[in-house]
């Protein structure tokens, strides 16, 4: 019999006890392989996804949230920006080279939306690559009409929002004809859509079909009007939370009677949620970062410092769980070293024989050192493949959560040394027991029993 099968036998012999011994180690493998692959994971989609991102400007707050809704799309917004800090900004040229609104407020059957306007489309900004029509899967961007934004600014300040939709909700019985370009004309502002991605694939949605969003990004309500917008373009698809937004143009979200509350308390300003802004430069970026943080009525925040303090913030925590993984690991393979040195005694008269029988001292202990190292082995390879399954399960939570997509199939090289490791700890661990065995007397073992 060759020293695999006497391990097997061996295994085969005790396969409760070895079963339990393996389950211990492949829990602690399972964390150990799902805390390794998710920081890998976090660590690098959260740094690729917000890169080419410069700075964001927003309501005075947490500058970490106001990033995380401005480029991540998670957590609510923290209020409202002046319109006119869009404009100040705009009226440097020689300093800024993008500035891109962002005005929250509705949801599509889950999914955010966020009106903006046609700078979404320019070759600055980062996601998806490309400039105009290189940004689409498919269709065209949206039209923002200056003029119909400027008339909704008007009549937002004035108060007239909704006298255009009135006049209009005589009509709501019509059947969404797709034959005319102006169907859905909110005051003069065509109402159209471009979507992410994940949007159109998981919803089904064509160039052509229209949507109706809600108002309120959680615990959707729906508008007291009709107010429909046409899918003209879908984002060619990018892998960031970009992909699970639907964009509208600007000019149309003014003209929602819902919006018209969007105004800066004890005044008649319009407000944005936030602005993407751009620099010329990183001269330029540092010197709008100065000059923006001296303002009292807005902050600004710097996207890959608060990323960086996100990941170091988060870091602790992740460095604590993994030291807890360590530690069941290490129990398990205790365990081995255990479960097999509480079988030498039944097992003496049987190593005896095999001595007796012409089997060499080294021969017995690497039968015992192999049994451990087949049962740490078994255990990491279990585990290592629970750890993937475990992110797997936890990948769509993952992405509605904090809009990441993980990839489960992922393997590191951190994941092959730590098995390594379990399996050398493992060997280690048989030592213990394989010393006793290589000791048994053989005269005082074959002995009759009385």
């Amino acid at each position: 019999m060759n020293l695999v099968q006497l391990i097997e036998r061996s295994i085969n012999q005790r396969k409760l006890s070895s079963i339990l011994t393996v389950a211990n180690v492949a829990l602690g493998m399972m964390l150990v392989c799902a805390i390794l692959v998710g920081r890998r994971e976090v660590d690098e989609k959260y740094r690729s996804q917000s890169r080419g991102f410069e700075l964001v400007v927003g309501p005075t707050g947490s500058t970490l949230q106001l990033v995380l809704n401005a480029i991540y799309h998670v957590d609510q917004s923290q209020g409202l920006l002046p319109y006119a800090v869009l404009e100040q900004l705009r009226e440097q040229p020689e300093y800024v080279r993008l500035a891109v609104p962002y005005a929250l407020g509705d949801s599509y059957r889950g999914y955010r939306v966020v009106a903006t306007d046609e700078d979404l489309f320019s070759k600055h900004f980062p996601l998806p690559a490309g400039e105009g029509r290189e940004k689409l899967a498919s269709g065209r961007p949206f039209v923002c009409d200056p003029a119909a934004l400027k008339d909704a600014l008007d009549d937002l300040r004035a108060g007239r929002v909704g006298t255009h939709e009135e006049a209009g909700e005589e009509g709501e019985d019509h059947d969404h004809d797709h034959d005319h370009d102006h169907d859905h004309d909110h005051g003069g502002a065509r109402a159209e859509a471009v979507l992410g991605a994940t949007v159109a694939a998981r919803l089904g949605l064509e160039l052509g079909d229209h949507i109706e969003p809600s108002h309120n990004v959680e615990g959707a309500i729906a508008h007291a009007g009709h107010h429909a917008w046409e899918v003209v373009g879908i984002l060619r698809e990018t892998g960031t939370p970009i992909d699970r937004v639907v964009f509208i143009n600007l000019d149309s979200f003014y003209r929602i009677p819902e919006h018209a509350g969007g105004l800066i308390p004890g005044s008649n300003e319009p407000g944005l949620s936030s602005v993407l802004l751009f620099g010329r430069g990183a001269f330029a970026k540092l010197r709008l970062y100065g000059a923006l943080r001296n303002r009292s009525d807005l902050q600004v925040a710097d996207v890959a410092t608060e990323i960086h303090k996100l990941l170091d913030l988060v870091g602790g925590l992740r460095e604590f769980f993994l030291v807890m993984a360590w530690l069941v690991v290490v129990t398990g393979v205790m365990s081995i070293m255990v479960a097999i040195y509480n079988t030498m005694n039944e097992r003496r008269r049987e190593i005896a024989i095999m001595r007796a029988l012409g089997a060499r001292r080294r021969r017995i202990l690497c039968v015992i050192v192999g049994e451990a190292v087949a049962l740490g082995g078994t255990g990491a390879l279990v585990g290592t493949l629970l750890g993937h399954g475990l992110l797997w399960l936890a990948r769509s939570r993952v992405e509605s959560f904090a809009g990441l997509r993980l990839d489960p199939g992922r393997l590191l090289p951190e994941e092959i040394l730590a098995a390594g490791a379990v399996i050398l700890v493992s060997a280690l661990a048989g030592l213990v027991p394989a010393m006793k065995a290589y000791r048994t007397d053989v005269a005082r073992n074959l002995a009759p029993l009385s």
